[in-house]
């Protein structure tokens, strides 16, 4: 772990995320949350008090009166950053993930009476997926951009499915923001003139974050397509 301090090993061995961050692709991937996803949020979310969910969704909508939408959810989990997004007004929403355990989770979560989301579905980013072009006006994510699992080559298939002047909130985990030169490689795709309007907003995972641990922190790249 380099010059990690030794209270950042051992937060990360509490709440499960020196597993997590050990995957290797998407296998590795399929098999940890098959175990996690039923005590993700019992567990995980709550010991750790997870709050990236929330950031993201909130950088999000910032500066909208209406809703964006219809949006979709880059790996959602057990639907926690849907259920922020429909606080926050979004209600059509749409959901991607590799695990069908927590998309299982997430299809059981309801908004008002009917079902979180408009539709869930298995998807590897690593792969083209089944999704339409250009269909959302807006992308989010919170988590799938970390250690182990997507590089900065995956935002193209969500380029793809973006109609022109789709909002992206993407949550990307600060050390591995760092480790893969994800602010060269989205400067390069607005210079090419395929995404505007680039910045970028460090929040928060966990509530009482540790400054000096960019495992506990992200960037929350913001931007357009064109």
């Amino acid at each position: 772990m380099g010059s990690m301090s030794r209270r950042a090993a051992d937060w990360k061995e509490q709440v499960g995320l020196d597993k997590a961050y050990d995957v290797k692709g998407p296998d590795d991937n399929r098999e940890l949350y098959a175990e996690w996803a039923e005590t993700y949020e019992s567990g995980f979310v709550v010991d750790s008090r997870y709050v990236y969910p929330r950031q993201v969704a909130e950088v999000f909508c910032d500066g909208f009166d209406q809703p964006v939408q219809p949006v979709l959810d880059v790996g959602c989990g057990t639907g926690i950053i849907g259920t922020e997004l429909a606080r926050l007004g979004v209600l059509v929403i749409d959901g991607i993930d590799l695990s069908p355990e927590m998309l299982s989770e997430a299809k059981a979560k309801t908004h008002d009476g009917r079902p979180l989301y408009r539709q869930l579905l298995e998807a590897d980013l690593t792969r083209p997926t089944e999704l339409a072009d250009g269909a959302y006006a807006g992308i989010v994510s919170a988590g799938t951009f970390t250690h182990g699992i997507l590089g900065p080559e995956a935002i193209v298939e969500l380029l793809r499915v973006a109609s022109p002047g789709a909002r992206f909130a993407l949550g990307i985990n600060s050390a591995h923001f760092e480790e893969f030169a994800f602010a060269d490689w989205l400067g390069q795709r607005q210079s090419e003139g395929r995404i505007t309007g680039l910045k970028y907003e460090r929040r928060p995972m966990y509530e009482d974050a540790d400054e000096a641990d960019p495992d506990q922190w992200t960037q929350v790249a913001v931007f357009a397509a064109a």
